[in-house]
């Protein structure tokens, strides 16, 4: 009697590779029967090197991640809520205030990231985007949005380092680069709206403040994933 141990596979399953010494055999269900083929290793690095994966759109703090060779694409959202984030005043000074924020949505595509808002709570696809109301966010056809770290180190995008990025958002000062036209009442320098709503305590940011643009999530998504764009929006 054969007691090794079995393996089975899932009945979703439409093939399985099997390593064996010295070489590797693929098996796929084909026309009702089983097509058994060898491989080297150097076919199996390649097949992998080419995989790409895709989650769709999903609902949860990762909106949508893409994994493939030239290098990854993430969506992700923060909820509207108050917090504590460091801005340099007009005189150069670093002050750390508890400001409202809104719904922030985070594209990220190798090491380049690129941040915007949005009214609603519950984010779609569909869900129109505005700018952030925050400094050190690129603006113009190519940068929109784009986030200016510094000369702080960004990490790879992936889906377990998105946390990190996040938290360098927070994190990290915030000063007077590009902060202007990122808000309705204060277009040249959205630092003021900011120590405005500390300064009284603001429970939510007023969605009136909002400068909505012209273009949903998955436009960002599409434009951004596309081989042959050379921009974003």
């Amino acid at each position: 009697m054969d007691n090794s141990p079995r393996l089975s596979a899932p009945p979703e399953a439409s093939g399985a590779l099997y390593f064996l010494p010295g070489q590797f055999l693929f098996v796929r269900r084909e026309n009702g029967r089983e097509v058994a083929k060898a491989l080297s290793s150097e076919q199996i690095a390649r097949a992998f090197r080419e995989y790409r994966t895709d989650t769709g759109w999903v609902e949860r703090r990762i909106l949508r991640y893409r994994e493939q060779p030239e290098g990854n694409f993430l969506l992700s959202y923060e909820p509207a809520r108050i917090r504590t984030i460091f801005v340099e005043d007009e005189k150069g000074e670093v002050q750390e205030i508890s400001v409202p924020l809104p719904a922030l949505i985070l594209f990220a595509k190798g090491r380049e990231f690129f941040l915007w808002a949005t009214k609603g709570r519950k984010i779609t696809p569909k869900s129109l985007l505005s700018h952030a109301p925050l400094p050190n966010l690129g603006s113009g056809s190519n940068f929109q949005g784009k986030i200016c770290f510094g000369k702080n180190e960004v990490p790879e995008t992936r889906a377990d380092t998105i946390e990190a990025v996040w938290n360098l958002i927070f994190n990290a000062p915030f000063n007077a680069d590009h902060a202007n036209g990122k808000c309705r009442s204060e277009t040249q320098d959205v630092r003021r709206l900011l120590f405005s709503l500390a300064k009284r305590n603001a429970r939510s940011f007023p969605s009136k403040e909002l400068l909505e643009t012209n273009t949903t999530v998955e436009q960002v998504w599409a434009r951004g994933v596309s081989e042959n764009s050379s921009r974003y929006f």
